[in-house]
């Protein structure tokens, strides 16, 4: 009723104050579809405050993630799940693995780095590095593929499955190696593997980047 009065007067900006914070789970996903539909049918510019962010992505056209009164990225969803500017982003937009690594080489907007590991890495970089420079690499957990041969992937970790659990949509898998603790999610018909198992991290230098601390 409230977001009705305020249309009533046919107003340029709206400015929603965490609106669906009260609603459960169900509920509320529909009003963020009805709230994306007046947007485009009425053409008005709404200005959304969420702490969710998975809300934060589902609404809008562009998003600015605030930390401590500081706005630490400005870009449309996918550039800031995608692509994040600082650790602060990484973390909390979605879920990311996040290590510690120094920068080996330099090739345009590519970066090779070494893990504490030795293992080396090709990630796509944000913002500007130089060999030497110690650095942080994010990587999406849905990113990772799990495979039990090394296989002819660009970017490889051998780990080892500490625990699988199936969460309905996908499956959340837990490894670790003697340096490295690492999450992945699976699609829900991917193989199921047993806590033990050796298994390769595979993923793709697009499918991580590196972030300047």
């Amino acid at each position: 009723m409230a977001l009705a009065r305020a249309l009533v007067f046919e107003p340029r900006v709206v400015l929603m104050d965490e609106p669906l914070g009260a609603l459960d789970k169900h509920l509320r996903e529909q009003m963020q579809l009805d709230i994306r539909d007046l947007h485009r049918r009425l053409g008005l510019t709404i200005v959304f405050v969420t702490h969710d962010q998975s809300e934060a992505l589902t609404m809008s056209d562009r998003v600015a993630v605030f930390n401590k009164g500081n706005i630490e990225q400005i870009g449309t969803p996918r550039e800031v799940y995608d692509a994040p500017a600082t650790r602060f982003v990484a973390e909390f937009i979605g879920e990311t693995n996040l290590f510690e690594a120094v920068v080996e080489a330099v090739n345009g907007e590519e970066a090779v780095v070494r893990l504490p590991s030795g293992a080396q890495i090709t990630s796509v970089v944000s913002g500007s590095v130089a060999s030497g420079q110690t650095v942080l690499l994010s990587i999406r957990p849905e990113r990772v593929e799990l495979a039990e041969t090394r296989g002819e992937a660009h970017n490889v970790l051998e780990t080892e499955v500490t625990d699988s659990v199936y969460q309905g949509d996908h499956l959340r898998v837990q490894l670790h190696n003697s340096i490295h603790p690492l999450i992945a999610k699976l699609g829900r018909r991917s193989r199921e593997f047993a806590p033990g198992t050796k298994v390769f991290a595979t993923f793709a230098a697009d499918d991580c980047r590196v972030i300047v601390p």
